[in-house]
């Protein structure tokens, strides 16, 4: 099926972002140069597809009528009309069945060019961080932002970027800061990334969502997701972490997005303050309303560089084995975001999925002022959002050195996990830590 198509005709699906509403889903489908697509599900799924598969999805996903679908892929392909009918009524039912949540082989079937985690190359990310601001209403010890003050754009700056984001491919925006909250024109920015079709998120201490006026307003601006930093469930150690009475304002502004019906998570960074807590923290936050939780080390970057925050990594297998206790028992889903090397702590062994770094690669970030870092927390500029050439920024030395890994050590780089590993986090290389099996 679809293996021996001729591509004869003029393409179906124009290049660029194609951004499509169902009744359940937030779809997008970027088509490339040479015709292959990436599906994007609700920011969270993303599927790899040859130019028939992109093709097809297309025609279904515009409602295209089913005469005018089978003349274009008989033109597009060379093929026969009953041929043509048949592939698409079988396409249907996959992409009826990949939307509704099923597995991996229908996709197989279809020869999708599923690959493996982190072997394809792409030409944008799937996601971009907007940091609008460096300022910030809390001030957490263990923060990966740097002390410092940065220009910030103008609401038509921040505009100009998000559409330029949009022409690009890149469906998926997340404001982050700082505290992106302590921008006035936040709902304004998301309003117009609700225009331009992308899904929007926001990373916040969820103090201003206290506020249900606030929280209204960005939802009817069109705000998809939320994240709240959730520190702990003793209010004690989450004001000290983050050196505030921000804890009762945090808490109800995840009980506000929780009774809003808006898909909200919470993440904790796992620290020597609050590691012992981690199973009460996962309980506080079922009983909170949620059904989904997220936790990450210590990042090696901005002021965590300045104290003794981290645990070993022996103390953080026993905090992730009673975790996973906890959030079996509560039924609950979590997500680990930091990447590690396997050698020291694998997620496989945990159900976590495949981790790694991918900054630089499948999301960037752009900071106050345009420069666009490999990721929040990696201050190197790749250049300037807003003022070079795209081709330069990806396709630069700072980015494409973080897409084939330049920056891991010769241990690394002849171990066999490295494909999914990628070597853990490159500001923990960069900083000395060394790969256990070196030690």
């Amino acid at each position: 099926m679809f293996r021996n198509l001729k591509e004869a005709g003029r393409r179906i699906a124009a290049k660029g972002l194609h951004h499509f509403r169902t009744d359940n889903h937030r779809i997008h489908l970027r088509t490339e140069e040479d015709g292959s697509g990436l599906l994007t599900i609700d920011a969270s799924r993303v599927i790899h597809l040859n130019p028939v598969a992109a093709d097809m999805t297309w025609l279904i996903l515009s409602g295209a009528q089913e005469k005018e679908s089978i003349s274009a892929i008989r033109k597009r392909y060379s093929v026969k009309k009953k041929q043509a009918a048949s592939d698409l009524a079988g396409f249907r039912k996959i992409l009826e069945g990949i939307l509704a949540g099923g597995g991996s082989e229908p996709v197989s079937y279809v020869n999708m060019d599923v690959t493996e985690p982190f072997q394809r190359d792409v030409s944008a990310p799937y996601r971009m961080d907007i940091a609008l601001t460096y300022r910030c209403n809390v001030s957490c010890g263990h923060c990966y932002n740097q002390t410092r003050e940065k220009k910030e754009l103008s609401t038509g700056e921040w505009k100009k970027a998000l559409t330029r984001i949009r022409n690009l491919g890149i469906p998926h925006v997340i404001f982050t800061g700082g505290e992106a909250t302590l921008r006035e024109d936040l709902a304004e920015l998301i309003d117009h990334s609700e225009t331009l079709g992308l899904v929007t998120g926001l990373l916040t201490n969820g103090v201003k969502l206290a506020d249900t006026d606030y929280l209204k307003k960005l939802m009817e601006a069109g705000l998809d997701h939320v994240q709240i930093t959730l520190e702990s469930s003793d209010e004690a150690i989450h004001n000290a972490m983050t050196q505030s009475d921000s804890f009762s304002k945090t808490v109800q502004g995840i009980r506000n997005c929780v009774s809003a019906g808006i898909h909200t998570i919470t993440n904790t960074t796992i620290t020597k303050k609050n590691a012992d807590g981690m199973v009460n923290t996962i309980r506080f936050a079922h009983e909170l309303g949620l059904n989904a939780v997220a936790s990450n080390a210590v990042i090696q970057s901005g002021k965590a560089l300045e104290g003794d925050f981290a645990i070993p990594v022996e103390k953080l297998e026993t905090v992730m084995l009673s975790m996973e206790e906890e959030l079996d028992r509560l039924g609950m889903r979590f997500i680990w975001y930091s990447p590690t090397r396997y050698c020291a702590f694998n997620p496989l062994e945990f159900d976590l999925g495949e981790k790694r770094c991918t900054a630089g690669e499948y999301n960037l970030c752009i900071e106050p002022d345009g420069e666009v870092l490999p990721c929040q927390s990696w201050y190197e500029s790749a250049g300037n959002f807003l003022t070079d050439n795209w081709e330069d920024i990806w396709n630069g030395e700072l980015l494409k050195g973080a897409r084939e890994r330049t920056w891991v050590d010769d241990t690394c780089g002849e171990c066999v996990h490295l494909t999914l590993c990628g070597g853990g986090c490159p500001l923990e290389n960069k900083n000395g830590e060394p790969c256990r099996d070196s030690t």
